[in-house]
């Protein structure tokens, strides 16, 4: 329900947004006025996180890395359509130097407008374009919405948490000394978290609420004085979490290129977990 309540919030402002984009005449023109044809050069960022690209998927094999900071002469465009959660994607067969020297081909499925990215993304955009084909904060606002795919959560800002992962969990934000986007659903105590780190084994139950607020539990494995686990199950509002307010502690510690992507969100509204 949680769900639904934000889709109908969200829904017009990225329909509006996403109607920009189109493919004619073998031309893919963006929400951004950018366009994409034949033999045109793309540039590539650099992947955001150890899960790779959130937003491009290498289709025939190359590494990811090979498509990080590198370019590619397009070939051919195919399979324009709409993927989950709704993003609009393309298929991009383009040649690319690698980077011992050798030539070869590269297929991409591209979600566009996601990786073309805002002018609030600074250097953490997949796909590179001058200034003035970034989208405003307010386009932006559409398309950067958390989702949960393929037992893969992404959250607002990039980072991705699924199986296998090490979270690490800084200190407790709320009232005292207990976490204010965190709760621990099974008999382990709050001091146990604060400033460990939880190996993931599983993610379920993703919702997001009337609010804005998105939340996903997580079980998982709680290291303890450097050797001792425990199996931990957490209710985590994985956005709020992260946060942007440097004057208040991260209950959960991402890298600097996601963290610095959360600088220009408002503060969370607060509701009971």
């Amino acid at each position: 329900m949680k769900q639904i309540l934000l889709s109908l919030l969200v829904s017009p402002l990225l329909a509006t947004a996403q109607n920009k984009s189109r493919f004619e005449n073998d031309t893919l023109y963006t929400s951004s006025g950018f366009k994409i044809y034949k033999g045109q050069t793309l540039h590539f960022g650099k992947a955001g996180s150890a899960g790779g690209f959130k937003y491009i998927t290498i289709k025939n094999g190359v590494a990811e890395h090979s498509l990080e900071n590198n370019s590619i002469i397009v070939r051919e465009l195919s399979n324009f359509s709409r993927s989950l959660p709704g993003y609009r994607v393309i298929d991009i067969t383009g040649s690319i130097a690698f980077k011992d020297g050798t030539q070869g081909s590269v297929v991409v499925n591209l979600a566009y407008d996601q990786a073309i990215g805002s002018r609030l993304s600074g250097a953490f955009r997949e796909l590179i374009l001058p200034e003035s084909f970034l989208l405003s904060k307010e386009e932006a606002a559409a398309f950067y919405t958390p989702k949960f795919d393929a037992d893969t959560l992404y959250t607002s800002c990039g980072y991705k948490i699924y199986k296998g992962q090490v979270l690490q969990f800084g200190m407790p934000a709320g009232r005292k000394d207990n976490f204010r986007h965190v709760k621990i659903l099974n008999k382990i105590a709050v001091a146990s978290l604060q400033s460990n780190q939880v190996t993931v084994s599983e993610l379920r139950s993703f919702e997001i609420s009337a609010l804005g607020n998105a939340y996903i539990t997580i079980k998982g494995s709680l290291q303890v004085n450097n050797n001792e686990r425990k199996e931990i199950i957490v209710l985590l509002a994985f956005d709020n979490a992260i946060g942007n307010l440097p004057e208040k502690p991260t209950e959960l510690i991402v890298p600097e290129p996601f963290k610095s992507r959360t600088k220009n969100r408002p503060e969370p509204v607060e509701e009971k977990m």
